[in-house]
């Protein structure tokens, strides 16, 4: 742990006594020059602590591509066409998408490339990938939400941003529902049961979930996710927002992790406990579905669709691939074509992280049968 995170949690605690896991999760991710996703030595990918399903094939990126065009074509080829990514890692995923929307050249010529990305580590390490790709003009950067313009009309995606926003860790007693927090525990920290930060947390979950759930049984909840979803959907003026991640629906989400498991910690791909290193390993927290889409329809977003990665990928051109890939290794025994295959099934595989990863989709302003059955990700069955 550095010096810098050290000191903070120190100064925190000594004014406040303790810390809500959210305080402790953005301090740990996103102190300034310290968090795991501001500090130089951020690792993901290959060798690091964890990697995205950008780094693992370039054909998801294409994928994300095609469907974008889809709903580019949806809303009638608006030119200029606002497409922005939130969250956008080490810039895979943005160099991946521009590559494949060339194909087009007149989506190509419309698409507004824009990402917001809070650490300025990360978003150096983006503007080098675009830079090597050619694309460095065709992309816009802002530090946060509040400065993208609104009444836009586009399209918002993410891989992975709401699995890492703070969350809070709360629990079921005979009385209600009670929180736990962070205090010092020697050179370490540890939980202590208190009182909830705040009562209006117990809005974020469903009522089923809150019945199913017994007494000594644990999840988390994150406000963020609903205040991200509800910004979204306000900056736009007709379009989509797609959300890639993992997690799923409640109350499936809380009851899979209700001993205590919602909260998980990566450190070289392992599973490590999440009160250790802190600044130098991931942390993360499955997705609870339900409520992006309960709170984007306070911004105006109506749910279109909800599936996993295997099928938003075959409906979006992923088994073409596939078998281009399969025919080049059978007549040519080409080792490369073999191992581009392997890699590209770990994507859309159900045991990988074709089942693990769902995808959630909204729109605003639109007619939904005028959406009905026409995005490749929702019109995808294992019979084709």
């Amino acid at each position: 742990m550095s010096e810098l995170i050290r000191n903070e949690l120190a100064k925190r605690l000594r004014e406040q006594g303790k810390l809500t896991f959210a305080e402790f999760m953005s301090i740990a991710l996103y102190h300034p020059t310290a968090g795991y996703y501001n500090r130089q030595a951020m690792t993901i990918g290959p060798g690091g602590d964890f990697y995205t399903s950008p780094m693992v094939h370039p054909i998801f990126g294409a994928c994300v591509a095609r469907q974008v065009w889809q709903m580019w074509n949806l809303l009638g080829k608006p030119d200029p066409f606002f497409v922005l990514e939130m969250g956008a890692g080490v810039g895979t995923l943005a160099v991946d998408f521009l590559q494949m929307a060339e194909r087009d050249a007149a989506f190509f010529a419309a698409v507004r490339y824009q990402i917001v990305e809070q650490g300025a580590v990360l978003s150096e390490r983006q503007r080098a990938a675009a830079a090597e790709r050619g694309y460095l003009g065709k992309i816009k950067w802002y530090q946060t939400l509040d400065e993208v313009p609104g009444k836009q009309v586009g399209v918002i995606f993410s891989n992975e941003l709401f699995d890492a926003l703070p969350v809070h860790r709360l629990g079921k007693r005979e009385a209600g529902f009670v929180e736990y927090y962070i205090v010092e525990d020697g050179a370490g920290y540890r939980e202590v049961e208190g009182a909830l930060s705040d009562p209006a947390l117990l809005e974020l979950i469903d009522a089923t979930t809150q019945e199913l759930l017994q007494v000594g049984e644990r999840l988390e909840v994150c406000p963020a996710a609903g205040a991200v979803i509800e910004q979204m959907g306000s900056l736009l003026e007709t379009g989509f927002v797609l959300t890639i991640d993992y997690g799923n629906l409640a109350p499936d989400v809380y009851l899979r992790h209700r001993k205590g498991t919602g909260v998980r910690a990566f450190w070289k791909q392992k599973l490590v406990d999440p009160l250790e290193r802190v600044g130098e390993q991931d942390l993360t927290a499955d997705v609870d579905f339900s409520l992006l889409v309960r709170r984007g329809e306070r911004a105006g977003l109506f749910e279109v669709g909800f599936t996993d990665q295997m099928h938003f990928l075959g409906g979006n051109g992923f088994l073409h691939k596939v078998a281009e890939l399969q025919n080049r290794s059978r007549q040519q025994f080409d080792l490369m074509a073999d191992e581009e295959l392997h890699k590209m099934l770990s994507l859309f595989m159900p045991q990988s992280l074709g089942e693990v990863f769902k995808v959630l989709i909204q729109a605003k302003g639109m007619e939904p049968a005028a959406i009905e059955g026409k995005l490749g990700a929702l019109t995808f069955t294992l019979d084709e």
